[in-house]
């Protein structure tokens, strides 16, 4: 038999109210998707496919007589007829003595007729008080709907407790407080705990979850009829009782609503009606409440408070056990809801916080959606996994590029990542601008003019591919990890190296680097992040990180190698960078044969003239000198700055270190005329080229003073190294290592002219 002619969406929200189950809890029990779930609430009027409508009837059919009722009630549709277990029709009971007795059923198409009223052709009798206005019902003392707190362990929100009793004590008209933030961090557990520590203050208290204006409605309803058990019959459909509840409201005061998980579309008609009581709201949108509420910003757990909330559930245990507690908190962002999950497992499980972070580790998927078992379905349901679920649900149904940019960003440290690399996910920036601006609504990111931040959770979550979430399918993430890599790529300054007025953007841009690298694992590498590899390890060894420096270019050696081959330009390259990178952190044994293994190679695949091979060749030549082997060096320098001048001209950036690799090697051997001659030639050409102030301008001018001291012209040394200290203080800061150098060669200077003025007295004297 069919139950319902035409289920539309506003059936089928009846029915899920019926049932009183959320979005995520009804898609899984009639076993369809939670996206034809939120049609359901977005579009009212829609007709359901004929698959969904059998399935809907199915469970309306197996439902109780209850869930029948309460539908019948809440659609405004006559109770469909009973299951096997709906026990005989309610007898006939106009011929019965005493009292008249009320019809426990449905309320569907009730005529009032003075003390009358008609249900489906059947009569039932309601007393002449029955229908009372409003403002003659008065709420039964202490009456609540709250539900028990859903953890024991409530910490370190003292704070914020506070705040939101100082602001629900505000002299009324006032805002009333929305308390947002990302899923998880415990909005309504905070709303939750101030409701029970006022029911004194308050009544009723009624807590009504608010995530679609049919929730709110049903939620009025049900208080509608706890208010009064009469309105609840004498009303046609929910939304009338709603009507009588919200009339109740508005005719007396001392009242709390608490709206849970809301948008300003589901409550703001509510809120527009009634001010003769409280409103505490919580959502996960924390922005379009400027027309009718405050917002109260809800962050994670500070550090202490989180450790000590994994404590009360997990026991204190000894010290090795607290570091690792520690250590968790932070893996897991010190997020509430993730560390009661962490704690809930940890002790349903009986294993140790150490098994409990390896396995985090190992199966990151797989430990963001598990729960203790003992929490039942709703457990279940209350995990990282499913609650940013909803989110992106919402998210993407409204703007898809918002959940393509969340997962893209994914892949970057939890630092600041800059605004301007999000503008080259889409070309319309205005289009960038709205779905930044929804990510921030539902808390997802936080985002300011120049930055957006993510917290390191969302992001774990967002990079974790799951076939059974459509948000993250594996073709979805690793999408998400090549367009990152694309992105960081094109935002990154040239020549990494000697570029400094760039190093303050690679500061901003290294820790992504660095993450999208240990995120994606060597395994994942690709072209885009191989050359992100090299451009990374060239600034490390420039700004003095040498053993990172190392790492990363040997990690983008071992990419191009598997990629494209041993004998490929780029796999040249890489290992030339981890080559210079072991040198210049001094560890010339592990150096000298990747760069004579290097000239080699570039000679035989690309030529003696290739521009790579000459780089080869100065390379080695400038390790040479390193190695004391000057005469080896000064020979191969000799024959590199005719190639380059030859190749790529007098005045390139090449033929420029060229001639300034000779002077050195010059000054080295003891041919200090020639040396200074090379240098001074040397220091007027990058100022020429590159400008008085530039970096590569101040070393060659750094190389000739030293050698003005080294030929004993201290005269013209020590105001030399003096302007150059004052340029790398400019450039680097008083702490980099190529200022403590200079600070150490004026030192040096220094010394020796005033020790030569002392001779110089002494001889006079």
């Amino acid at each position: 038999m069919k139950m319902v002619d035409g289920w539309t969406g506003r059936d089928a929200c009846a029915l899920q109210a019926a049932f009183r189950r959320s979005k995520t809890e009804m898609a899984a029990r009639l076993g369809i998707g939670l996206r034809t779930v939120g049609d359901w609430h977005e579009k009212p009027d829609m007709r359901p496919r004929p698959e969904t409508q059998r399935i809907l009837d199915t469970a309306l059919e197996q439902a109780s007589p209850e869930v029948r009722e309460r539908f019948a009630a809440l659609a405004g549709r006559p109770a469909p007829g009973g299951n096997a277990d709906a026990g005989p029709p309610a007898a006939d009971t106009e011929d019965r003595p005493g009292p008249r007795p009320l019809v426990i059923g449905t309320n569907a198409g009730v005529v009032s007729t003075g003390d009358r009223a008609t249900i489906d052709a059947r009569t039932i009798h309601l007393p002449a008080e029955a229908v009372r206005a409003p403002a003659v019902v008065s709420a039964a003392r202490g009456l609540h709907n709250l539900p028990a707190p859903g953890s024991a362990v409530f910490v370190d929100r003292q704070n914020d407790l506070a705040q939101l009793h100082e602001v629900m004590s505000a002299e009324l008209p006032a805002p009333p407080p929305v308390v947002h933030g990302l899923g998880g961090t415990g909005k309504s557990t905070l709303a939750l705990q101030f409701a029970h520590r006022n029911r004194d203050r308050y009544n009723p208290v009624w807590w009504i979850s608010a995530d679609s204006a049919v929730s709110v409605t049903t939620g009025l309803a049900e208080l509608a009829a706890r208010l009064d058990p009469y309105a609840g019959l004498t009303a046609k459909t929910s939304a009338e009782a709603a009507a009588w509840a919200i009339g109740w409201l508005q005719a007396h005061d001392g009242w709390l609503l608490v709206l849970d998980d809301a948008t300003p579309r589901s409550i703001e008609p509510v809120l527009g009606t009634l001010a003769g009581g409280r409103h505490l709201i919580t959502s996960r949108r924390g922005t379009g409440w400027h027309r009718v509420a405050r917002p109260l910003p809800l962050a994670s757990l500070p550090p202490d408070a989180a450790l000590d909330l994994l404590m009360q559930v997990t026991g204190p245990g000894d010290d090795t056990d607290r570091e690792l507690l520690q250590q968790l908190a932070g893996e897991l962002g010190y997020l509430p809801l993730a560390l009661e999950q962490a704690a809930a497992y940890i002790e349903y499980t009986a294993i140790t916080p150490a098994a409990y972070l390896d396995r985090l580790r190992r199966y990151p998927a797989r430990m963001f959606a598990a729960s203790a078992d003992a929490g039942g379905e709703s457990g279940r349901q209350r995990t990282i996994a499913r609650v940013w679920q909803l989110s992106l649900a919402a998210i993407e149904r409204d703007q898809p590029l918002a959940g393509e940019i969340l997962r893209t960003l994914a892949w970057f440290a939890p630092d600041p990542i800059p605004r301007d690399l999000v503008y080259q996910a889409d070309d319309d920036p205005m289009t960038v601008d709205e779905a930044l601006a929804l990510l921030n609504a539902y808390s997802m990111i936080t985002l300011t003019s120049r930055h957006v931040t993510i917290h390191r959770l969302v992001q774990a979550v967002a990079r974790i591919p799951d076939p059974a979430d459509p948000h993250r399918t594996p073709d979805a993430v690793s999408h998400a990890r090549d367009r990152a890599a694309h992105l960081l790529l094109e935002s990154l300054p040239e020549n990494p190296l000697v570029n400094v007025p760039a190093w303050p953007r690679w500061r901003e841009l290294l820790p992504h680097a660095l993450a999208l690298a240990d995120n994606a694992g060597p395994d994942q590498d690709t072209p885009a992040t191989a050359r992100i590899l090299v451009a990374a390890s060239a600034f490390l060894q420039g700004d003095g990180h040498f053993d990172q420096a190392i790492a990363t270019a040997e990690r983008a050696a071992g990419a191009y190698r598997r990629l494209q081959g041993t004998d490929a330009p780029d796999t040249l390259i890489a290992r030339s960078f981890l080559a210079s990178a072991y040198r210049a952190a001094g560890n010339l044994a592990a150096a000298a044969p990747l760069h004579q293994l290097n000239l080699a190679d570039s000679e035989r695949i690309l030529g003696e003239d290739h521009p790579q091979t000459l780089d080869a060749r100065a390379n080695l030549a400038y390790l040479l000198a390193l190695q004391h082997e000057e005469d080896r060096a000064l020979e191969l320098h000799e024959r590199n700055l005719a190639d380059y001048e030859r190749v790529h001209g007098p005045d390139h950036p090449h033929t420029l270190n060229a001639r300034a690799n000779l002077a050195s090697s010059h000054r080295a051997v003891g041919h200090l005329d020639r040396a200074i001659e090379l240098h001074e030639q040397s220091a007027a050409d990058y100022a020429r080229v590159f400008g008085p102030g530039h970096s590569e301008t101040v070393t060659a001018r750094s190389n000739l003073a030293y050698a003005y001291q080294l030929a004993d012209d201290l005269s013209r040394a020590v105001p030399l190294h003096r302007q150059v200290l004052a340029d790398r203080e400019r450039l680097y800061g008083p702490d980099h290592h190529y200022t403590e150098i200079a600070r150490q060669l004026l030192a040096n200077a220094e010394h020796a002219a005033s020790e030569r003025a002392s001779d110089d007295q002494r001889d006079e004297e």
